[in-house]
C-alpha cells in the first residue's frame, strides 16, 4: 500500500510526524521535498509544488492522497491568513483535484483537510497579518459581537461601539480576506459531494465557541447536512493533527473492509475531566474526544464505561484521558489566569492504576495541560517501563486536539500492522521513533528544557539541556534512538525538531 501525503507545511508535527505514523503501520509513503513547503518565513512554492503531485500521481500506483489543502491554495496554513491571492485563482488550484482523478490510472482516493481561518485573541502578528499587532483582541471582539448579532442577541448600537475601535479599512480588509477563504471552503465542500474528494476534515484552528470561525463553521456543516454528506464530512477544532486523522480513518477503511471495525473504551482520570473546558477549543475534553473518534473512524463503545463489563474480544484498544479538574497550561498568556502549576497528583496516581490493570492495548492521551504534557504523569512513566510498553499510542502536546488525534492515529497504526501481518522490524522502529518524539517533545522540551530558555536560546544550549532527558526516554522504552539532532525548525522556541539520523 501506497499513500501520498501534502502536509500544511513544514514543521516536524505537520511534515514528519504523519509519514512516521504511516511507517508504523506499514504504509509506503511519498512527499514532496520539504524545500517546496511553506514555513513561518515564505509561503510554499504553490506551482512547483502543485507540478510535483501531478508528476508523482502519473508515475506512482498510489491509493490514497491525503492533503492539507491549504498548501497548495494559500502556500500553507499560516499563509491563509495573510495571502492576497483572488479567489479565481485559488478555486483554479482547486480544480487540480479532479485533474488527479482523471490522470492517474489507479484512482487514489483523496483525504483532504480544509481549515477555518482562526482568529487569534492577542496582539501577536507572527502568524497574523501585520495590524494584528495593534487590533488584534479588538477584532477578536467584534468577531463575536458580529456573532452573537447573526444569533439576533445584540443590536446594532453595540456593533457599531466595537467597530469604532477598529479603522474601516482594517475591517474591510479582514472581512475580504475571511470570506474569499468561506467561498473556497464552499467550493471544497461540493467537491466532495461530486465525489472529487472521498473524506474531507473542516478543521477550526484555535477557537472560541463565538465568532465568524464559528459561524462559517455552521454554515459549512449545514450544507455538508443538506448534501447528505455527514458521514464524508467532518469538523472540530484542531489543524496540525488532521493528517494524522485523516491517515488515521483511511487505515480503518481498510481493516473495516475485513468486516470488522476497531473499537475502542474511552476512560476519564478522573471521571469529571470529560467536562473540563478544553483551552483553545470552545468545547469539552469530552467532546474533543468524541469528534476525534469519529472522525479518526474508530468505533467509540461507551456502554462499558458503566457497566464495566470489559472483554478483550469486545474491544480493542483503551483510550485513557488523563486530565484534571481544570486543564492547565504551560504558556503563559498577558491577562489571563497562570495555570502553569495544576495539582494532579491524585490523577496521576488513578491514570497510573488504569494503566496497571489495563488488559487491551492503551492509548494515553495526557491533556491535563495544554502546551505539554503533565510533568508528573511523564515522569511517572519513566520510572516504568512494563506500562510504556503496554501503551500503543501516546501524545501530551499542543491543543486537546492535537493530542488526541495523534495519539489515536498512532495507536490504529500500530495495531493496524499487528492486525493485518505488516508488523516487522522497520514498523516496530517507526512506532518506537514515533512514542519516543512525542515524550521527548511534550515532555522533555515543553515542560522540562523550554522553561530554561531565552527566545534567543542557541541549538548548542538546547541540545545540552535536553540530551540527559533523551537519554532517559531510551532506557525507559529499551530503545536506541541512534544518532539524535535537535533544532528550532521555525527559528523560535514554540516547536522542537528531533531528528532522528541513521548511523
Amino acid at each position: 500500500m501506497k499513500a501520498l501525503l501534502i502536509p500544511l507545511d513544514d514543521r516536524p508535527v505537520t511534515y514528519v510526524y504523519p509519514s512516521m505514523i504511516a511507517a508504523a503501520a506499514g504504509i509506503e509513503i511519498v512527499a514532496p521535498p520539504r524545500s517546496l513547503m511553506g514555513s513561518l518565513f515564505h509561503a510554499a512554492q504553490i506551482d512547483s509544488l502543485i507540478g510535483w503531485i501531478n508528476t508523482t500521481i502519473e508515475r506512482n500506483q498510489l491509493d490514497v492522497v491525503i492533503i492539507g489543502l491549504d498548501s497548495i491554495l494559500y502556500g500553507g496554513l499560516i499563509t491563509s491568513r495573510q495571502c492576497e491571492d483572488p479567489a479565481k485563482q485559488i478555486s483554479k488550484r482547486l480544480n487540480s483535484l479532479k485533474k488527479w482523478r482523471q490522470h492517474s490510472k489507479d484512482k487514489p482516493q483523496i483525504f483532504a483537510q480544509t481549515s477555518v481561518m482562526r482568529i487569534s485573541d492577542n496582539y501577536d502578528n507572527t502568524e497574523e497579518k501585520t495590524y494584528w499587532s495593534r487590533y488584534g483582541r479588538e477584532i477578536f471582539a467584534w468577531s463575536e459581537v458580529l456573532y452573537r448579532m447573526q444569533k439576533g442577541k445584540v443590536n446594532q448600537g453595540v456593533l457599531d461601539s466595537y467597530e469604532r475601535r477598529i479603522p474601516l479599512d482594517i475591517r474591510e480588509d479582514y472581512l475580504k480576506l475571511r470570506f474569499r477563504n468561506f467561498q473556497v471552503n464552499q467550493e471544497i465542500v461540493d467537491l466532495v459531494r461530486d465525489k472529487t474528494i472521498d473524506r474531507l476534515i473542516i478543521s477550526v484552528d484555535d477557537s472560541g465557541n463565538q465568532g465568524l470561525n464559528v459561524l462559517e463553521r455552521e454554515k459549512l456543516l449545514q450544507k455538508s447536512q443538506q448534501l447528505g454528506l455527514n458521514k464524508r464530512v467532518f469538523s472540530y477544532p484542531g489543524a496540525d493533527e488532521v493528517l494524522d486523522t485523516l491517515l488515521s480513518s483511511w487505515l480503518n477503511d481498510q481493516f473495516n473492509s475485513t468486516g470488522v471495525k476497531m473499537r475502542a473504551k474511552a476512560i476519564f482520570s478522573p471521571p469529571n475531566a470529560a467536562l473540563c473546558a478544553s483551552r483553545y477549543e470552545g468545547q469539552t475534553i469530552g467532546e474533543t474526544l468524541k469528534s476525534q473518534v469519529e472522525a479518526a473512524g474508530i468505533e467509540y463503545v461507551t456502554e462499558f464505561e458503566s457497566t464495566g463489563h470489559e472483554s478483550a474480544n469486545t474491544i480493542d484498544i483503551t483510550v485513557i484521558m488523563h486530565g484534571s479538574d481544570i486543564q492547565g497550561d504551560h504558556i503563559l498568556l498577558p491577562g489571563l489566569p497562570d495555570l502553569r502549576q495544576v495539582d494532579t497528583r491524585a490523577q496521576v496516581r488513578e491514570t497510573i492504576g488504569l494503566l496497571e490493570k489495563a488488559t487491551t492495548p492503551c492509548i494515553l492521551c495526557d491533556v491535563a495541560y495544554a502546551n505539554g504534557s503533565d510533568p508528573l504523569l511523564a515522569e511517572e512513566l519513566i520510572q516504568r517501563p512494563d506500562l510504556i510498553a503496554k501503551l500503543i499510542g501516546y501524545a501530551g502536546w499542543n491543543t486537546t486536539g492535537n493530542t488526541i488525534g495523534s495519539a489515536l492515529a498512532t495507536g490504529v497504526a500500530r495495531l493496524f500492522a499487528i492486525r493485518t501481518n505488516r508488523r516487522n522490524e522497520l514498523t516496530d522502529k517507526a512506532f518506537q521513533r514515533c512514542i519516543f518524539t512525542r515524550l521527548a517533545d511534550d515532555w522533555a522540551y515543553q515542560t522540562r528544557v523550554r522553561p530554561q530558555l531565552s527566545s534567543d536560546a542557541s541549538i548548542d544550549q538546547l541540545a545540552q539541556l535536553i540530551k540527559p532527558y533523551l537519554s532517559k526516554i531510551g532506557q525507559s522504552m529499551r530503545f536506541e534512538p541512534g544518532n539524535l539532532r535537535v533544532s528550532f525548525p521555525w527559528k523560535r522556541t514554540f516547536e522542537l525538531e528531533v531528528c532522528f539520523e541513521e548511523r
